[in-house]
């Protein structure tokens, strides 16, 4: 029964009796206590009990109905709240908000400890809100961009990182922006993203950016300057420096002289390894004996290898014994095989 049903219930009640006690006795009944009197119709002396009683239950149904309408409000509150979590988690970001009903306290525990990695059944799902989320992480996971800035996702979400990805690989350009606010250069974004301007980026962009140039990554830039249809280009003192900077072997300087000959004049390719003889000794003397050997300046080779020791430098030797008596065979393929 609502409460103003009973109101009026008791009210009408009240009345009926009054008026009633008083059809049969009008007279006036007094109540003395001490000094104090009170005088009143013996019908409203009956009611009295029933006034009292109806005041009592009247302040107790305010209560409750008091209690149950913030209690009520509570729930409304803790459900919108529980929303809130819950968006948190499926975007995969830590939520510090708190329930006031004992009711959301147990199943915010444990959703907090759940983590949504597989596409989810949304057909009876009647929540826009989550919907959203779910559809949000779903697309992410699938390799698509998305705009999370209503999202309001941290940078250390694993699902932010996946989303940069994402649009690097959708833009390669996107790298610039990633690298400007790269604060650790070994995190997996920051490296895809380095990788992506070696595609793209000029040596001078390469170049700054604080990564160590290793020798992958020089290869990649050597065959972006050997593409003729690349204009990627690099002056002879960058690629010393980082060859000096990777500890380049024999092995590799005699790989650079093969390969940068189809760039290179006969006379700056001549001069680039002389130099790096020069500077580095054995470790750069194969590739300036084949970059001779190659240009057919064979009195300069006769002249390094007579001037050596008789261990040093066999493998030439032998092939410069064999072109003395009319045999060719390919230098690379011997240099590299035997």
């Amino acid at each position: 029964m609502g409460i103003k049903r009973y109101i009026l219930l008791s009210v009408i009640y009240m009345l009926a009796v009054g008026l009633y006690v008083y059809s049969f006795n009008g007279d006036n009944y007094t109540l003395k206590l001490y000094t104090f009197s009170l005088t009143m119709p013996i019908a409203i002396w009956i009611v009295m009990p029933t006034i009292v009683l109806f005041i009592a239950s009247i302040s107790h149904l305010t209560y409750y109905s008091f209690k149950d309408f913030f209690y009520k409000r509570a729930l409304k509150k803790d459900l919108d709240t529980f929303i809130k979590v819950s968006k948190k988690i499926i975007l995969g970001e830590k939520s510090t908000l708190k329930f006031k009903t004992e009711i959301f306290k147990l199943p915010s525990l444990v959703l907090r400890a759940l983590n949504y990695v597989k596409k989810a059944d949304l057909q009876e799902l009647d929540n826009d809100e989550l919907k959203e989320c779910f559809e949000l992480v779903d697309k992410i996971r699938e390799g698509e961009y998305q705009e999370l800035k209503k999202f309001k996702i941290s940078d250390s979400n694993e699902l932010f990182e996946i989303n940069e990805k994402n649009h690097l690989k959708k833009d390669p350009k996107y790298a610039y922006a990633i690298l400007k606010n790269c604060s650790d250069l070994q995190s997996d974004l920051c490296k895809r993203a380095y990788s992506e301007l070696l595609n793209i980026g000029t040596f001078s962009e390469i170049k700054g950016y604080n990564f160590p140039i290793d020798k992958d990554i020089f290869r990649r830039m050597m065959e972006r300057y050997l593409d003729e249809e690349d204009d990627f280009s690099l002056d002879i003192k960058s690629i010393k420096e980082m060859l000096e900077t990777f500890n380049a072997t024999s092995e590799d300087y005699l790989e650079l002289a093969q390969e940068i000959k189809v760039k290179l004049k006969p006379d700056e390719l001549i001069d680039l390894f002389r130099t790096l003889y020069n500077e580095k000794g054995q470790v750069a003397a194969n590739a300036y004996l084949y970059t001779l050997f190659n240009l057919e300046m064979i009195d300069q080779v006769r002249d390094i290898l007579e001037n050596s020791e008789e261990e040093d430098f066999l493998k030439f030797k032998t092939l410069l014994f064999l072109r003395d008596h009319g045999k060719n065979i390919d230098t690379i393929k011997y240099l590299k095989e035997c």
